[in-house]
């Protein structure tokens, strides 16, 4: 043992240092700024190679984009001297990048301040990344503030808070820790991250500010049992899983996922009920684990987005977070919104291609993959006599992406043919092609039966875009 603690602190040496310094700063008990110290260990950069980079909008949400010279840059060599260049767009997001005028000189500290974002009742409503204050404290994503390293580098990254500028009794946290926190892994780990600080209200994994107009307890609770139960069955023994809660001054609610945390808002005028709210950060904390790889993301977010829903419903049963009666309903409201969905005949490219200017295909990997996932796990319930089902195939898949093992879609259909043979393949194109998938017999064990129910196609009449906000989530 004591040659295996020696190795890895070893392995740990020879990783540069990313030290993030983080200090929030309140005129008149309102957070305005934040000052941002990165020490980056020996870059090694050439004249004229990236420093860092950050989007200046991502998915609608603008960054502060530290004009001019906002973003200042010192090494052992004394001031470091920076350019900006903006990249072409791309999809959703638009880079701005600092490029280094010499060639750097063992580490590199560089500095910045970062404003929060002024929200209003106008605010467009959009993914919950940005910087902004709450209730003498500040919460927000790395990547809608920080500027970070543009390599593929792992590093030895350590976050620190230094809160003197904060009430007694604030507390700063990340996504991946209370306080100092320490870590291995990518630069852009620090940007797929939330961070909060302030004097929060914490129950177990859930943090947030004020008095909200629903039982916060209850709905942190039922989250950690959730999250107890939900990492032993996916055989994860280590990690954790963070909630910020954050207020919004606009209607709107939803929630937007990044690594190993999560971020809901609400609203005095949309107030979720717990119910709500478990069911949005079950799914999102499945998303933790059931994943298909692949380039092209259509063949793939059935899967992911299927699974999600599958099992947040169905581990929330199991670990006693719903009762039976609360089980069934949730199984109804699924397959309810896939059947009256005008969009449910879409193919997954077609659905793909009108992803981001209708919220109506937006929804079909979610219905389309619970429906499918259903309808195998059924079909393997009957083939093996309740013996197997769905849980080995997607433990299955769970163990190839851990060994570094292929788990795209190949390997999948692989395993559903070993399981139910070769017509598992005209099932999974099927699917793809947006064929409408029945709820099958035996789906979820013998305690449950399919019956028909005549529904009619959800059609507004009007252009559904008018009702659009940002209460879905990401």
């Amino acid at each position: 043992m004591a040659g295996l603690l020696l190795a890895a602190t070893f392995a740990r040496q020879d990783l540069p240092e990313l030290r993030l310094v983080l200090t929030p700063h309140a005129t008149a008990g309102v957070v305005d700024y934040l000052d941002v110290s990165l020490s980056i260990g020996r870059p090694g950069l050439d004249s004229g190679a990236t420093l860092l980079h950050m989007p200046l909008v991502v998915a609608s949400i603008p960054t502060p984009r530290y004009d001019g010279d906002a973003v200042q840059a010192r090494d052992a060599a004394g001031p470091l001297p920076l350019t900006q260049a903006d990249d072409p767009p791309m999809m959703s997001l638009v880079f701005r990048r600092w490029i280094a005028a010499r060639a750097t000189s063992g580490d590199v500290v560089v500095t910045f301040r970062a404003p929060m974002r002024a929200v209003s009742a106008d605010t467009r409503p959009g993914p919950l990344f940005d910087l902004r204050a709450e209730a003498e404290g500040l919460n927000g994503a790395g990547l809608a503030f920080l500027a970070l390293p543009d390599v593929d580098a792992r590093y030895h990254i350590t976050v620190h808070w230094d809160l003197s500028g904060l009430p007694a009794g604030s507390l700063g946290v990340w996504s991946l820790g209370e306080g100092d926190v320490s870590t291995t892994g990518r630069a852009d780990l620090l940007g797929n991250t939330y961070y909060a600080a302030g004097p929060m209200h914490v129950s177990g994994p859930m943090y947030w500010f004020g008095t909200p107009p629903f039982d916060a307890t209850l709905v942190a609770g039922n989250i950690a049992r959730f999250f107890g139960f939900v990492s032993r069955f996916f055989q994860d023994s280590g990690g954790s899983y963070r909630v910020f809660v954050r207020k919004n001054p606009y209607r709107s609610g939803g929630g937007t996922t990044l690594v190993r945390s999560f971020m809901f808002g609400y609203s005095d005028a949309v107030v979720p009920t717990p119910d709500e709210l478990h069911a949005l950060v079950a799914h999102e904390m499945v998303h933790n684990w059931p994943a298909m790889e692949g380039e092209d993301e259509s063949s793939t977010s059935w899967y992911s987005e299927g699974a999600a829903d599958y099992y947040s419903m169905l581990l929330s049963w199991r670990a006693g977070v719903y009762d039976t009666r609360h089980f069934l309903a949730e199984i109804n409201r699924h397959a309810s919104a896939y059947y009256t969905n005008p969009l449910q005949r879409l193919s997954n490219d077609a659905a793909a291609e009108r992803y981001w200017s209708d919220s109506r295909a937006q929804r079909v990997p979610y219905g389309r993959g619970f429906l499918y996932l259903t309808r195998i796990d059924a079909a393997m319930r009957v083939r093996s006599h309740g013996k197997r089902n769905l849980d080995d195939l997607v433990l299955a898949m769970l163990r190839r992406r851990r060994h570094g093992q292929a788990y795209d879609l190949s390997e999948w259909l692989e395993l559903v043919t070993r399981e139910l043979g070769h017509g598992a393949k005209a099932e999974l194109d099927s699917m793809a092609a947006g064929a409408t998938l029945p709820m099958a017999p035996g789906s979820f064990g013998p305690c449950f039966r399919a019956e028909p129910f005549q529904e009619r196609i959800f059609e507004l009449g009007f252009e559904h875009t008018s009702l659009e906000g940002s209460d879905r989530h990401i």
